[in-house]
């Protein structure tokens, strides 16, 4: 399957489509053009990295399976650990065929965080009824870009984003939102989703800590953080139109001549008082 190329809402695209669409800007690369040149956002579209997951990756994407998919990717392995070369292989075979491969120990820790989720007052409710990853595919009116946006889960009208984290708790969320760009994300799904036909009445992180007992926390973004990430996408689609989308493009560097290098001014009153 190929990925879509009329703007509308799909339910069946399958992930590897999805992120691997060459054709269209998510979120996370609206982010990722305005931290890099051009000329490097291009290269790494044009060589995706195609590293192994790591373990908190495998884990997080066995604790979405749990909640959205009820675990039907995930294959235990009864192994105490994968210092093992067959166990190695195995692991690689399952991957391949797009799996998530765990050790039994593993299996459990990820279904106590899915259980916490499920049973939690406020996040329960929304998974207990809804559709899993939606993708939906619009063009933004202004600047012509193809925008996709891909949600976990969608209850009624209202998107629930899961995040598996260090720790669920408001202020620790808080630096995970700044770090990630979690403002920017919620009004490019917002705008994209609008725009293709199925408008969200509602956008939620749903946090859940990695370590016992698990704690779950239901977030939403204040509207003023939420505008500022939809200022940082808009000059993300900006960028995108101007150095990417068209045939006359600028420099795609650092830009031309020398630059200079000034330090901020807490750098000086540090110094001033050592």
């Amino acid at each position: 399957m190929t990925a879509p190329t009329v703007p509308g809402v799909y339910a069946d695209v399958p992930e590897k489509v999805y992120h691997g669409d060459r054709n269209t800007l998510s979120s996370s690369g609206a982010r990722r053009l305005l931290d890099i040149a051009p000329a490097e956002w291009l290269y790494e579209q044009d060589h995706p990295e195609t590293r192994e997951p790591t373990p908190e990756m495998e884990m997080g994407t066995a604790v979405h399976d749990l909640v959205l998919e009820d675990g039907k990717r995930i294959v235990e392995v009864k192994a105490s650990d994968w210092k093992k070369p067959a166990d190695q292989k195995r692991r690689k075979a399952i991957r391949a065929r797009g799996g998530v491969p765990l050790l039994s120990r593993q299996i459990a820790v990820a279904e106590a965080m899915a259980e916490a989720v499920l049973n939690h007052p406020e996040a329960g409710p929304i998974f207990a009824e809804g559709l899993p990853e939606l993708s939906a595919y619009s063009r933004d009116p202004i600047t012509g870009v193809m925008m996709r946006a891909r949600t976990d889960w969608l209850h009624k009208r209202t998107a629930a984003d899961l995040k598996t984290c260090e720790s669920s708790s408001p202020r620790d969320f808080e630096h995970e939102a700044r770090r990630f760009g979690y403002h920017v994300q919620q009004p490019w799904y917002e705008q994209t989703f609008d725009e293709a036909g199925l408008p969200l009445d509602d956008f939620v992180f749903v946090a859940v800590a990695k370590r016992p007992p698990y704690l779950v926390a239901v977030h939403e973004l204040k509207p003023r953080v939420v505008d500022l990430g939809r200022d940082t996408a808009r000059r993300a689609l900006e960028k995108y139109a101007r150095y990417i989308d068209t045939d006359q493009r600028p420099d795609l560097g650092h830009g031309p001549g020398r630059h200079q290098i000034d330090f901020p001014d807490w750098e000086f009153k540090k110094e001033q008082y050592r």
